[in-house]
């Protein structure tokens, strides 16, 4: 996705030889963040200090525990001739653990430094070919760190339901409504129908983007009822995603559904600013990102879905394809819809997620 009015052009410039100006617009909050993790004081070593600071923001351990606990094991920090420069010694019997066991960090075949690189340009959605290329990572590398902080934040954004009591959730379909919102001037074909909705409640609007999958379109099976196939899978969504006592509002195409209020009938209640907002206004962000995943879902359809399913292809191959489609768009949609609602200082969040996810405390350190 192309930078919103949430970030800012890079005007900062690291003061350290680990820092280079990034080929990226981010977010002064962010950035100031990595910068003061990268600083070099020029006391110790620079992957020292980085261990030190990470350990005191949470994302390492403090303290870990010797394998074989003997009575006079006591595990310290100590310099070493391994990537991180530092690792976990054991001064009773010597036994030696990586740094950053017990912490998100384990296992990746990187330095500690580039997975904050990575973390920093996935929080400031920049492509990942850009950011690997531009911090030496390798690609299955920056694919795993990328992946788990889709996870994370899809996991984080499925937690919170749109929505409740004397709030008003309105629900659009997409591709659906672009002929009454705004002219569709693409050549990119929509795959996949969307499923709206958005959370007046916040300013800025709060939304669930959820992809279709009971499309006959999309599963090839013409013996079944399309409009019973749509307002069950509608149903269901709502149920799911919103708070009990939310007025849900209908659009024009979304299928009537019980206890809800169609967009005609609210309207009428609105003044003309309102009217206006409630017809188009609301969307926007949301059409950008409908609009932005038909790239990922054109690609999907093709070559770039791993069961090699390929454009123009019938039955259950195209099945086949269309379903690994949706589930790529839907991943999207998510992530990128929990980053939409943090501005600058989403760097400081997702940290905080990731050590309350993957760091590994002591007892004393609970305590």
């Amino acid at each position: 996705m192309e930078a919103d009015s949430t970030t800012y052009e890079n005007t900062y410039h690291a003061n350290t030889k680990v820092a280079d100006s990034l080929p990226f617009t981010i977010c002064p909050g962010n950035y100031k963040l990595y910068q003061d993790f990268i600083e070099d004081n020029v006391e110790k070593n620079i992957e020292y200090q980085i261990v030190e600071r990470l350990q005191q923001f949470g994302l390492l351990p403090n303290t870990v525990k010797c394998p074989s606990s003997n009575p006079d094991c006591n595990v310290v920090c100590k310099v070493a001739r391994v990537i991180d420069r530092v690792q976990w010694v054991c001064a009773g019997c010597g036994k030696r653990q990586p740094i950053r066991i017990g912490s998100f960090f384990f296992k990746l075949q990187c330095s500690i430094l580039q997975v904050l690189q990575m973390t920093l340009a996935w929080c400031e959605d920049v492509d990942i070919t850009v950011a690997l290329q531009h911090f030496d990572v390798k690609p299955k590398v920056a694919i795993s760190i990328y992946d788990r902080l889709d996870e994370l934040a899809i996991k984080e954004l499925n937690r919170q339901k749109l929505g409740g009591e004397n709030s008003v959730v309105m629900a659009e379909m997409y591709p659906d409504c672009l002929n009454r919102l705004s002219p569709d001037t693409t050549d990119q074909p929509h795959v996949h129908r969307i499923l709206m909705l958005a959370d007046t409640k916040h300013i800025s609007t709060y939304y669930r983007l959820h992809v279709i999958k009971g499309d006959p379109k999309n599963l090839h099976s013409d013996n079944m009822d399309d409009d019973e196939i749509l307002k069950s899978e509608v149903e269901m969504v709502l149920s799911n995603m919103t708070e009990p006592g939310s007025m849900i509002v209908l659009g024009n195409n979304v299928p009537s559904i019980d206890g809800c209020v169609s967009y005609q009938n609210l309207v009428q209640h609105c003044d003309v600013d309102m009217q206006r907002f409630l017809s188009s206004r609301v969307w926007r962000q949301a059409l950008t990102l409908c609009a932005a995943s038909r790239d990922l879902c054109v690609a999907g359809t093709g070559a770039g879905v791993a069961s090699g399913a390929n454009v123009g292809v019938t039955g259950a191959g195209a099945g086949v394809g269309a379903a690994a489609c949706a589930l790529a768009v839907q991943r999207y949609l998510d992530a990128s819809l929990y980053r939409l609602r943090y501005e600058d200082g989403f760097y400081d969040h997702i940290l905080k997620l990731i050590s309350a996810e993957f760091t590994e405390t002591s007892a004393s350190d609970a305590n």
